[in-house]
């Protein structure tokens, strides 16, 4: 019988695949499979940053495709755009980045 976490990969799995929620970036010369999210990113702008504008972009990523987790103001090639790491949170094996054009925010 499968487990809970097997029903798990199998709802990350639809929800990175191409013809569904994912899409295809050029993440620092790779290119990975991940969710934009920017209303998500409005939503945590409220609620965590008191309504400041803290980044530009939010996308997820599985952790395992990714690799190790990116640092706070480490630098970001996004396709063909430098940004910044302004935040991120791993939940789960699922990296939620916040990327900013400028180092400053």
């Amino acid at each position: 019988m499968p487990s809970f976490k097997d029903f798990l990969q199998q709802d990350l799995e639809t929800f990175f695949n191409p013809d569904e929620f994912g899409e295809i970036h050029r993440i620092n010369g790779r290119e990975l499979t991940i969710v934009v999210d920017n209303e998500r990113l409005m939503e945590r702008t409220k609620k965590e940053f008191d309504g400041i504008s803290i980044g530009e972009l939010l996308y997820f990523v599985k952790a395992s495709d990714y690799g190790e987790k990116p640092s706070v103001g480490e630098a970001q090639k996004f396709d063909k755009r430098q940004m910044y790491v302004a935040d991120v949170k791993d939940s789960d094996g699922i990296y939620e980045i916040i990327l900013s054009q400028n180092l400053g925010g």
